[in-house]
C-alpha cells in the first residue's frame, strides 16, 4: 500500500518497568496505568465493550457524528491532516474522514503496535487517495509527534471516546496543552466527553451483563506479565467497578483474593485480601464543566453536540492564537 507508512516512538521496557513498579509501591493506593491495558487483546477486548448492550458511550458518540454530519463539516477546514490520538477501532475515524472536504493525510497515534498496523492497513485500502502514518508513541509524547507534525498546514485533532476522562481534572488540562502545542494555533481538536447521568446507567457500563469489562480489566495483568514475566496470577482478582459521587467518576479496581506477595525487579510487593490495584478513572463531566477545562488548556468553544438523551458530547475546539 504506497499510500501507508508506520513510524516507532515508543519506550522501552525499561521505562515501562520503573512506571509499573512506582504505581504499585504506592502505599495510599497500588495502581496501573491504564495505557497498560491495551495490548493487542486488551484493545480487542475493548472493542468488544463497545458492542455491549450496557456499555452506551461508542454508540453514542457514533449517533452525534452521523447526525451532526453537517454541522461538524461547517466547521472543520477543508484539506486537512487528521490526527488521532490513541486511535483504537476505526469505526468513529471512518466516520471523520467522511465528514471533512478532503483530508490530506490521516496520522493515526496508538501504544499498541499490532493493533495500529492493522487498521492503519485497513484505513489505507478504504481511503486510497488518502495519506496514512501509523506512528507508535504515547499520545503525550510532545516532542516526537511535534516533529511529526511541524510541517503540516490545517491540522484537526481527533480524540473520541471521553478517554480524556482516563486523567484527572489536572492530568487532562495538561493533556490538552500538550494537544494544543502538538496541533499549533488555529488548528482544530474534535473530543467526546461522557457527560454526567444516573449514577446506575453508569455503573452498568462499567460492569456489563456478559463480563466483558471484566476479561478487559484483568488482562491488564497479562499485559504486565509480558513485561515483567509472570508475577500476577490473574484467577487471583476480582473486578470491581462503581461511582465515586464525590470525585464524579467511575473508578475501575483489581481486588485481591487472598493475602499475597509478587516480586518485581526483586522488589516484593505485598497485597492484602481485599486489597485494590487501581486500575482506570473516568471522569464526568458537565457541559459547562468540561467548556471550562479548554478554555483554561488554549482552546476557544467553537460547537457542543449532544445525542438525544445527552448521554455523551462531541466539542469541535479550536486552538486559541497565542
Amino acid at each position: 500500500m504506497r499510500n501507508l507508512s508506520f513510524l516507532n516512538y515508543i519506550k522501552g521496557e525499561e521505562d515501562d518497568f520503573t512506571e509499573i513498579l512506582s504505581g504499585l509501591e504506592n502505599e495510599e493506593q497500588k495502581k496501573i496505568n491504564s495505557k497498560f491495558f491495551y495490548d493487542e487483546k486488551g484493545s480487542k477486548l475493548f472493542d468488544q465493550i463497545t458492542k455491549s448492550s450496557d456499555y452506551y458511550p461508542t454508540k453514542k458518540e457514533l449517533e452525534i457524528l452521523e447526525t451532526e454530519y453537517e454541522q461538524i463539516n461547517n466547521y472543520l477546514p477543508a484539506n486537512a491532516v487528521v490526527i488521532e490520538f490513541g486511535s483504537g477501532s476505526n469505526k468513529k475515524i471512518s466516520k471523520l474522514l467522511k465528514i471533512i472536504e478532503k483530508p490530506e493525510e490521516y496520522i493515526s497515534i496508538d501504544i499498541s503496535r499490532d493493533f495500529l498496523i492493522k487498521n492503519a492497513k485497513d484505513l489505507a485500502i478504504n481511503f486510497p487517495d488518502i495519506k496514512i502514518t501509523a506512528v507508535c508513541a504515547d499520545f503525550s509524547d510532545t516532542n516526537n509527534l511535534s516533529k511529526v507534525v511541524k510541517n503540516k498546514k490545517s491540522k484537526v485533532g481527533f480524540f473520541p471516546g471521553s478517554t480524556i476522562g482516563n486523567f484527572c481534572p489536572e492530568e487532562a488540562k495538561d493533556l490538552l496543552k500538550k494537544f494544543s502545542k502538538i496541533l499549533g494555533c488555529n488548528n482544530y481538536l474534535v473530543i467526546g466527553v461522557d457527560l454526567k447521568k444516573d449514577e446506575k446507567i453508569l455503573e452498568r457500563a462499567y460492569n456489563d451483563s456478559e463480563g466483558i469489562t471484566a476479561k478487559f480489566n484483568k488482562n491488564i495483568l497479562s499485559g504486565i506479565n509480558k513485561i515483567c514475566g509472570k508475577i500476577f496470577d490473574v484467577n487471583d482478582f476480582d473486578h470491581k467497578a462503581f461511582f465515586n459521587k464525590n470525585k464524579s467518576r467511575i473508578e475501575m479496581h483489581l481486588v485481591s483474593k487472598k493475602d499475597q506477595t509478587v516480586k518485581i525487579l526483586n522488589k516484593k510487593i505485598k497485597l492484602r485480601q481485599g486489597e485494590s490495584i487501581h486500575t482506570e478513572n473516568s471522569y464526568k463531566y458537565s457541559v459547562n464543566s468540561f467548556k471550562s477545562l479548554a478554555e483554561s488548556s488554549g482552546f476557544k468553544i467553537k460547537k457542543v453536540m449532544t445525542d438525544q438523551k445527552a448521554f455523551f458530547g462531541i466539542f469541535v475546539l479550536k486552538v486559541k492564537s497565542s
